[in-house]
């Protein structure tokens, strides 16, 4: 009797020792949709667009683009060709347990609870944000006002929701995740044109390109222009 065929990634996990366990649910392109939901352009942008404008100006958000996409873009390429090398499931603890050498089980178990603690503070962050921001939707006409037992309530309620979820209704994710993509390409595009149009008067290219803005009161121009990188980050 045949063994069943396998693809090139099981059998690259054969040949690491393990045996695949993990329902691959996720087509190439929702994966690429869920980290490009997680970048999240509009609300990366839009909500420290003023912070940016006052820490640098147009000529630092114009170049500081460049100079952190291409430096992330050094990040990204390097991580893939690990991951690419190690496709597994456990990722950067796997990683690190492999190419640490001697010290592997030392980094992986290092690296496998900052990782955790991270995603906690990230999502716990994320999910107390959208509470504060439904309230605020919430109160909107009302005259209601809503104290902090509400928001953490708000919260709870959350992180339930987004958990059971993540447990049970990949597929559902993967959907979710999708049309994120389209409705932050189409966002963009609308964002875009509206200006474009709108916009009576527009500012000239040597604004845009070598003005710098001071509004913070520190006179470093480097130091100012710390919190803008930042944000492009």
């Amino acid at each position: 009797m045949k063994e069943p065929k396998i693809d090139r990634s099981e059998q690259r996990l054969r040949e690491l020792g393990y045996k695949q366990e993990l329902k691959r649910e996720l087509t190439s392109f929702t994966n690429f949709s869920v980290s490009f939901s997680i970048v999240s352009i509009l609300t990366g942008l839009t909500s420290l667009y003023g912070t940016a404008l006052n820490s640098g100006g147009p000529a630092v958000i114009i170049w500081g683009w460049v100079f952190v996409s291409a430096m992330s873009m050094c990040v990204a390429a390097s991580m893939a060709e690990i991951c690419s090398s190690y496709p597994t499931s456990g990722g950067l603890y796997f990683w690190s347990s492999k190419l640490a050498g001697d010290k592997g089980p030392f980094y992986a178990w290092v690296t496998g609870w900052w990782n955790l603690l991270g995603q906690f503070g990230c999502t716990a962050g994320i999910d107390f944000g959208l509470a504060i921001l439904l309230c605020s939707v919430i109160s909107l006409g009302n005259g209601w006002e809503y104290e902090r037992w509400h928001v953490v309530l708000i919260y709870f309620m959350i992180v339930i929701i987004h958990g059971l979820i993540n447990t049970f209704m990949v597929r559902l994710i993967a959907l979710m995740n999708t049309i994120s993509v389209w409705v932050h390409i189409g966002g963009v595009v609308i964002i875009l044109v509206t200006l474009l149009v709108k916009t009576k008067n527009k500012a000239s290219a040597s604004f845009v390109f070598t003005q710098f803005i001071n509004n913070t009161g520190w006179t470093s121009s480097v130091y100012v222009s710390s919190p803008e990188f930042l944000v492009l980050v």
